[in-house]
């Protein structure tokens, strides 16, 4: 198990807002990835309606090392490029 560094235990949780802000999407959108596991959280509770809190250099950490994967604009550059 690793032990975690002394600034990393005293950076404070925010909340599905703050970590929304950051990441620049809505905090419900947070709280479903949070919930699916794609996104590093930290659950309180353990009961059904869970509070979720998030360590902003652990997003930061997650969003440096997420893929860019091609979606439905993929389609759209190859058009424009045969209008060229």
């Amino acid at each position: 198990m690793q032990s975690l560094s002394h600034a990393q235990t005293q950076e404070p949780f925010v909340d599905a807002a703050r970590a929304g802000s950051f990441l620049t999407m809505s905090p419900k959108t947070v709280l479903k990835l949070a919930r699916k596991g794609d996104l590093p959280a930290h659950p309180i509770g353990h009961g059904v309606r869970r509070m979720w809190r998030f360590r902003l250099s652990e997003l930061a950490v997650w969003v440096g090392g997420t893929e860019v994967k091609l979606g439905s604009d993929q389609g759209r550059i190859q058009e424009r490029k045969s209008f060229s």
